[in-house]
């Protein structure tokens, strides 16, 4: 039986990246665990609204969470499907892009995010809160950037 749109939350993962001074930086934001539920460092995500398609939620999401420049967006061939709350039968479908973003500040909003940091690829591994924190699959989409 195929989702309709209200038993489906589609959402989106960004990795955002800038190079500076011939060197790539990754963004990590802090979660505000009093909205977010977590005191972690993590990447920009959101959910995708009723007729918007995935990479428009990514430019939506980033406007409203970091307020940066976008420079190029790839879809990467990591996705998650699973269910949340679980045992509600609701099933969330998450995409992950990969954004290359113009280095600047991040304007970041206290309700989401309270600080920000930008970090080489090795201390962004180290300090990104990831799922099961296997990073595996994370790893290996980060080396498509040459």
């Amino acid at each position: 039986m195929k989702k309709r749109w209200k038993d489906t939350n589609n959402k989106i993962l960004a990795i955002i990246y800038s190079e500076e001074n011939d060197k790539r930086k990754f963004l990590l934001l802090k979660l505000n665990p009093k909205t977010m539920k977590t005191n972690s460092w993590y990447i920009v995500t959101g959910g995708v609204k009723e007729g918007e398609d995935f990479e428009d939620a990514v430019k939506r999401e980033i406007k409203e969470e970091i307020s940066l420049e976008i420079l190029n967006i790839k879809l990467t061939n990591l996705s998650f499907d699973y269910e949340w709350p679980k045992g509600s039968g609701k099933m969330k479908h998450e995409k992950v892009f990969l954004v290359k973003v113009k280095y600047n500040l991040p304007k970041i909003t206290a309700y989401e995010h309270l600080d920000y940091k930008w970090l080489n690829k090795k201390q962004f591994l180290e300090n990104i809160y990831w799922y099961g924190q296997d990073k595996s699959n994370l790893r290996e989409i980060l080396k498509e950037l040459k």
